[in-house]
């Protein structure tokens, strides 16, 4: 999981989609500006210890950020769906701050294909 940590660092991340088709901007913009709805229900999941839930939505995001281009939102949620799946949130706080720097750094990889 160490290269999940360092990426969830960058400072930007710039969708892979973007690069290949610029052309899809909007439709990868909805995705980033839905992140923050996405962790929010991640977390009310969480303190409701609701793990059909936290795995479901674990699995929806891999498969969005996936499609979206953001392969290392994707590679760690696939770590949480498999953890949750297995009725364990003992590093949820890890995962929490890894998504929580990946959705900034997303952000910020919109403003600089601005």
């Amino acid at each position: 999981m160490s290269s999940i940590n360092e990426a969830a660092k960058s400072t930007k991340l710039v969708s892979q989609l973007l690069l290949e088709d610029a052309d899809l901007r909007d439709i990868v913009e909805e995705f980033v500006g839905g992140l923050e709805s996405r962790l929010g229900e991640l977390k009310e999941a969480h303190q409701k210890l609701d793990f059909e839930m936290l795995t479901t939505l674990a699995h929806r995001l891999k498969g969005a950020a996936g499609s979206y281009g953001y392969p290392e939102i994707s590679r760690l949620c696939a770590a949480m769906e498999q953890k949750f799946a297995s009725h364990q949130a003992d590093a949820f706080a890890t995962y929490w701050m890894e998504l929580t720097g990946f959705a900034e750094a997303a952000r910020a990889g919109l403003e600089v294909e601005a």
